[in-house]
């Protein structure tokens, strides 16, 4: 009886081996073992002589997929292999998962893991203005768009990117891309909007951010930058409306000031005094620091012929910036039209030491 348990030992070891190597090759069942232990340089060398033995073998290609080619940061080797393990046998699995359902998680986190990356690259660029770093952001943001090509994310900060580092031409291929992936989506409009404008094709732009507005016309950055628009375009009338309509939306006291302070003055060039001097007031209501809209507010009078308010605040902007000229000849003026030439003599010699 002790003799024969050794070989029942022997017999049972022998099965087991069978078992485990089932189904696959020696050159795989080698692979597998060096993946299990880390031994990446042999598992890549195993993996592709299995491939030889196993040519039609999905689970082989999604394995040098991620195992090889993911490791080296070669995307688009990784791509093809991954598409050709979902065309050699869609069915296939790997630990009773569908390697369609693996290779999308693969993709989903190495694209996530790149662009986080390359996040993180772009915000310290903007913390330094340092442009290599830049230019790494930028690196690895072409990196992740290899990684999955059909993320139209990547694209609009790409685009963005690459305006930063004054390729225009790479800016606008970026944003038009992201746009033309995600038509309905409010940031790739709103990216080639900005993108244009910046390059000086208003015209064009102020199609994709009247978009962007339509899809999301709580964005009160996109509603100014098209008041703006089409304040540049002559259309003023427009822009006081779109102006009016950010107001109603904008929450930010300082940026609702400068909404006000902006409608005041296109309402002044429209000859709206009265509505200029109420848009300039709540400007200067909501940001009591604002200088500007005490000048809008003391100008906004002087056009309006309402000499004694006009002079009022360019007192009060002599006290707060007594060495600005500016406001000592705006002074000078006003007396003039008061029927005080001596006083506007003096503000006017003022004016001249300060260099007005």
């Amino acid at each position: 009886m002790f003799i024969k348990q050794p070989k029942k030992l022997l017999f049972t070891g022998v099965i087991s081996l069978i078992i485990w190597a089932c189904g696959s090759s020696a050159e795989y069942t080698t692979a597998k073992m060096a993946i299990q232990d880390e031994q990446w340089d042999k598992a890549e060398e195993f993996l592709f002589k299995a491939l030889e033995v196993e040519p039609t073998n999905a689970e082989v290609m999604v394995k040098i997929g991620y195992h090889v080619y993911a490791k080296k940061e070669q995307w688009v080797l990784m791509n093809e292999i991954f598409n050709n393990a979902l065309s050699a046998d869609p069915s296939a699995k790997i630990d009773n998962r569908p390697i369609s359902e693996l290779v999308k998680n693969y993709r989903n986190m190495f694209w996530a893991e790149n662009y986080n990356k390359a996040v993180r690259m772009y915000n310290e660029y903007k913390g330094s203005k340092d442009k290599l770093k830049l230019e790494d952001a930028i690196n690895r943001f072409e990196q992740t768009v290899k990684i999955d090509p059909s993320e139209g994310q990547t694209y609009s900060i790409l685009s963005t990117s690459y305006y930063e580092l004054g390729n225009n031409e790479k800016a606008l291929s970026s944003a038009k891309k992201a746009k033309e992936i995600m038509p309905e989506d409010f940031q790739p409009n709103m990216t080639l909007g900005q993108i244009l404008s910046f390059t000086g094709d208003k015209e064009n732009a102020i199609n994709y951010i009247k978009k962007a507005v339509e899809i999301d016309p709580t964005n009160s950055n996109a509603v100014r930058t098209l008041a703006t628009l089409y304040y540049d375009l002559g259309d003023k009338e427009k822009s006081v409306e779109t102006f009016e309509a950010a107001i109603r939306t904008e929450t930010d006291k300082a940026l609702k000031a400068n909404l006000y302070f902006n409608l005041g003055v296109l309402n002044m060039q429209l000859d709206n005094f009265q509505e200029a001097e109420d848009n300039f007031m709540f400007a200067y209501d909501l940001n009591p620091d604002d200088t500007e809209a005490l000048v809008g507010i003391a100008q906004t009078f002087e056009n309006s012929e309402k000499w004694r308010r006009a002079s009022k605040f360019y007192r009060e902007l002599i006290v707060i910036d007594p060495e600005n000229p500016e406001h000592y000849k705006g002074m000078a003026r006003v007396l003039i039209k008061q029927g005080d030439p001596e006083g506007a003599t003096r503000y006017y010699e003022k004016a001249k030491k300060l260099g007005g």
